[in-house]
């Protein structure tokens, strides 16, 4: 019975949990044991039990009820987490910089003095750290003291980056090294890096340095014609526990800085020393890059970032309205997100643009429009999932009593699965709105949303064509209206 329930719950995270975070993270829990009042879940690592506690945790949880109910058990059961017993032990020592995630239990265990490493291990305890030695580590390591996890605002989009850039910053040189992380121009890299640096800068007495590659490649350059490469390979490689490199492929096609680099990056890994890496594109895409720096940059995890969805869109405006000190109403909110569906950034200088333009004055909507359209002019109404579905239908040359029908035939669920993906992405519904409006239960549309955003991932370029004019019928047609 109990193999029956546990074969339940497996297929169950499968099926409502994204295909890349299952594999990486789940794929491999077993159950140690399972009693009327608790189910102890086992992990293979410690790194892949810190990860599963904060961001999945409350998922299974659910799932587990879900499952426990459908066989008639309503009574309180507990979910524990534990790494696999017979590495248990073998996992406390090999991850001694392994630091307590807010709220959980964590063995950790204290360098020896003489410990070669020593020196790029987190301390279980900082009383005796020197105030001033802080300081000094602050200001060398370069970092934007802005952001941080807090101000970082997590969505489908960044998930899995910043549950990864969670794990490295709780276990600096342990998690994952190299973490490569990789996306389009403003959606979060920068700070996600910045973000590690200062929690491992706040919990430890690692010395962080974060540097473009820009700077890397005039530092060595500079280095090279003045004859002071010692000082600078002991910069970079020996008084640094965490290199943060941002915008690497600004190396390709200069040969000598990736050799330079490649020697560092062996160095370091070969030290438990953490390398943290962004650029705009996976290391394969990166042209000229030599093929041994790519292997290495493959070696850890990478992990990308996509344009954020509507919903994170939206609660980027009111976050970063907050922190301009000024108010935005939620339908005004709602208008930007609609039209601003490219990066960050973007949606910072809307709300800079509007500010201006309200001059503590109260915002409207006719003010929200007269400053935005400028710049958005495609976008000029709202659409609602009817207009999607409507356009969608079209596009494909079915009907709607097709489009809401129980067929899975692709040529009917493709559209349908589009569709879904289409109104997540461009109005404020909810999963469950989306439920009710495509008559879908949860795991389907949540599975739709999923495997269209992950085919945009993967560049298929048909698909990319279709949503674009997809994008360009629906938003031209509203304006036509």
């Amino acid at each position: 019975m109990n193999k029956e329930i546990w074969a339940k719950f497996k297929a169950r995270v499968k099926n409502q949990v994204n295909d890349q975070y299952y594999e990486l993270y789940l794929e491999n829990m077993s159950c140690r044991s399972m009693t009327e009042n608790e189910w102890v879940v086992c992990l293979p690592d410690r790194a892949t039990l810190n990860m599963v506690e904060s961001s999945f945790y409350d998922r299974l949880c659910n799932i587990m009820h879900d499952v426990l109910k459908d066989e008639g058990i309503t009574s309180e059961v507990v979910l524990d987490l534990s790494l696999e017993g017979e590495n248990a032990e073998e996992q406390k020592k090999q991850t001694p910089g392994c630091l307590p995630l807010m709220g959980l239990n964590r063995v950790t265990d204290v360098s020896t003095p003489d410990d070669s490493k020593a020196a790029f291990r987190i301390s279980s305890t900082y009383a005796s750290f020197d105030t001033a030695a802080a300081v000094r580590l602050r200001e060398e390591s370069h970092l934007n003291t802005n952001y941080t996890f807090d101000s970082f605002i997590k969505g489908g989009s960044n998930e899995m980056a910043y549950c990864a850039a969670k794990a490295v910053a709780s276990n600096p040189g342990g998690a994952y090294n190299p973490l490569f992380i990789y996306g389009g121009v403003g959606l979060g890299k920068t700070h996600l890096m910045h973000a590690i640096g200062n929690e491992i800068l706040q919990t430890s007495n690692l010395r962080v340095r974060y540097m473009t590659s820009e700077e890397f490649t005039n530092e060595y350059r500079d280095a090279l014609q003045k004859g002071k490469m010692p000082e600078f390979r002991i910069k970079v490689r020996q008084n640094c526990d965490v290199l943060l490199l941002d915008d690497i492929q600004f190396i390709e096609k200069r040969v000598e800085t990736q050799n330079e680099f490649f020697n560092v990056f062996n160095e370091m890994t070969q030290n438990n020393k953490q390398i943290v890496l962004t650029s705009d594109r996976p290391p394969k895409e990166i042209k000229d890059l030599s093929d041994r720096l790519q292997s290495r940059f493959m070696q850890g995890l990478m992990v990308d970032i996509q344009l954020p969805e509507f919903e994170t869109r939206l609660e980027i405006i009111r976050k970063k309205s907050r922190a301009e000190r000024f108010f935005i109403p939620d339908d005004i909110a709602q208008y930007i997100a609609s039209k601003v569906n490219s990066n960050i950034r973007e949606l910072e200088g809307c709300i800079k643009r509007i500010k201006m333009a309200a001059n503590n004055h109260e915002i409207s909507m006719a003010l929200a429009q007269r400053v935005i359209e400028p710049f958005y002019q495609t976008r000029t109404v709202l659409v609602d999932a009817n207009m999607i579905i409507e356009c969608v239908c079209r596009y494909f040359g079915i009907t709607h009593e097709q489009m809401m029908s129980k067929t899975r035939a692709k040529p009917i669920a493709h559209p349908r699965q589009i569709a879904m993906y289409l109104a997540r992405s461009h109005t404020s519904l909810s999963y469950p709105d989306l439920e009710r409006i495509f008559e879908r239960d949860h795991t389907t549309v949540i599975h739709a949303v999923t495997k269209i955003k992950e085919e945009l991932t993967k560049k298929d370029a048909y698909l990319e064509m279709d949503i674009k004019r997809l994008e360009d019928e629906l938003f031209n047609s509203t304006n036509r209206r």
